[in-house]
Parts: C-alpha cells; sequence; structure tokens
C-alpha cells in the first residue's frame, strides 16, 4: 500500500492525464477568448492561459466536483491574470466612476431592453469588450461571465469568491455604469438615429 507522500505510480499518472484531457482542455479556447478580453492582448492571454493550465495540472487532484471543473477554471485564470497585471504594473484605463454612478440612476429599471441590450446588437464583440474593460473589474467581470459567457450566480460567486447577494448587486450596478457610459459616448459608436434619442434624455436629466 502506498502512503500518501508518494508518488502516483506509471498508471495513476496516465488516469489522471486522460482525465484532465476530457475536463480541462475542452475549455482552453474559452478561457483564452476570457483572458484576451480582460487583457487586451491575445499573446498575454495565451501565456497567461498556459500558465493556468500549468497551475490546474499541478492541482488537478484538488478538483473534486467534476461539475465545477469550468468555474474552477475561471478562478485560476483570475488568480493567473492578477499576478501577471503585478508583474507588469498594469494600470487599467477606467472612465470616471463617480461621474457614471450619478448618470446611472434612471437607468436600467425597467423590463424593457435597456441601452446596454439595445448597444450589443448595434456594435461589435470587440467595441463592447472594450466598454467593459472601462468600468471596474468587480462590475465587469460579473457582468461578463453572466451576460456573455452564461454563467449562473453561484458559479460566478464560486469564482470571485463572494456572496451571491454581492453578485447580484455588482451585476446590477455594472449594467448601470455601462449603460451611462454608452449614453455618455454614444457618438463614439456611431449608433443607429433611432437609438439613442430617449436613453441620452434620460441620461441628461440625471446628471442635472
Amino acid at each position: 500500500m502506498r502512503s500518501a507522500n508518494e508518488t502516483p505510480d506509471h498508471g495513476t499518472t496516465l488516469q489522471l492525464q486522460t482525465r484532465f484531457q476530457t475536463l480541462v482542455l475542452p475549455h482552453l479556447d474559452r478561457m483564452v477568448a476570457f483572458a484576451s478580453r480582460r487583457l487586451g492582448n491575445r499573446a498575454d492571454a495565451e501565456d497567461v492561459v498556459q500558465d493556468s493550465f500549468v497551475r490546474a495540472w499541478l492541482g488537478f487532484t484538488e478538483l473534486r466536483d467534476e461539475q465545477r471543473v469550468r468555474s474552477w477554471l475561471y478562478r485560476i485564470v483570475r488568480s493567473v491574470m492578477s499576478d501577471f497585471r503585478a508583474r507588469r504594473g498594469h494600470r487599467e484605463t477606467l472612465a470616471p466612476m463617480l461621474h457614471l454612478e450619478d448618470g446611472a440612476g434612471d437607468i436600467v429599471v425597467s423590463d424593457e431592453p435597456g441601452p446596454f441590450e439595445r448597444l450589443a446588437e448595434a456594435i461589435s464583440s470587440a467595441q463592447i469588450h472594450e466598454l467593459l474593460r472601462m468600468i471596474p473589474e468587480s462590475f465587469s467581470v460579473p457582468v461578463e461571465l453572466h451576460d456573455l459567457e452564461g454563467l449562473r450566480y453561484h458559479e460566478i460567486a464560486e469564482i470571485i469568491g463572494v456572496p451571491l447577494g454581492t453578485v447580484m448587486s455588482r451585476i446590477y450596478r455594472g449594467r448601470k455604469l455601462l449603460a451611462s457610459l454608452i449614453a455618455a459616448h454614444s457618438n463614439r459608436w456611431d449608433l443607429p438615429a433611432n437609438w439613442a434619442g430617449k436613453d441620452r434624455r434620460k441620461v441628461a436629466r440625471s446628471q442635472a
């Protein structure tokens, strides 16, 4: 009988490799896309994901629930991205949050599609992701994971390490910040003429 401190035998290693390839590797492209949107650079994203998958392999035996592999990977990628940014001295370029918070008071409070939803249909995904990088990551990541990646609230809570209610609050506030940001800079996005009128007037009233 092998002790807990002994390394796995060859057969066990092959089993782990097979399980890793089956559970983890199918998420490779998704993780690269996520890191690329967060970092704004494909080459950096690939480096981050490569390091993340090495870390995932080294800690693979800690994955107890196969149903949680996606959130487990997101958590690792976010941790590696944080280390990467710290090494590079990365600073986010953000829109002024106080101005946006003031301008978002009346936005995204009805059941009708809001300006962010309409914008998503009017411009490219690259422009949407540029917008997401303009608000703090504490808000943009929950919005991206929920609205663009399709993750559920409890998965996001596990990924970012906050309570479920905090996830819901950050998604709500993130949408409001995005809506205000969109309306305040709608000319930049070359939106259809019938898009901006009502929403821009709402922002103007709330900022008056």
